[in-house]
């Protein structure tokens, strides 16, 4: 996930503290400052630093758009525009494509995990 504030960004990795039920996280942002606890608040999607709130950006994984006629061989689709690297939650994500719509055209959307 991204932190943004104001004009500046930071981007670090995240850490959950203790279970997950209690959101308590740490973070370290590109080794520049002291790791930071935060609360996140899954209702809201904000996460509380130093009684400030954030809201999150989250990361976009690699996805194919792919189309079959027979559902057993998979070409992979062009898209119109690239994919958005992050997403805010609740909003959608949507891709879009230039294709003939054909009655025996299946398709799907493979989620590349790294």
């Amino acid at each position: 996930m991204t932190w943004r504030q104001t004009d500046m960004m930071f981007i670090g990795d995240y850490e959950v503290l203790g279970s997950p039920e209690e959101y308590k996280l740490e973070a370290s942002i590109l080794g520049y400052l002291n790791e930071i606890i935060g609360v996140f608040n899954p209702k809201t999607n904000l996460l509380n630093f130093d009684s400030l709130d954030y809201a999150l950006f989250y990361k976009v994984p690699k996805l194919i758009v792919e189309r079959s006629s027979d559902m057993v061989n998979w070409n992979k689709v062009k898209l119109s525009n690239p994919i958005p690297i992050e997403y805010k939650w609740p909003s959608n994500l949507s891709v879009s494509f230039d294709v003939e719509l054909h009655i025996d055209s299946f398709y799907r959307i493979n989620v590349v995990r790294n």
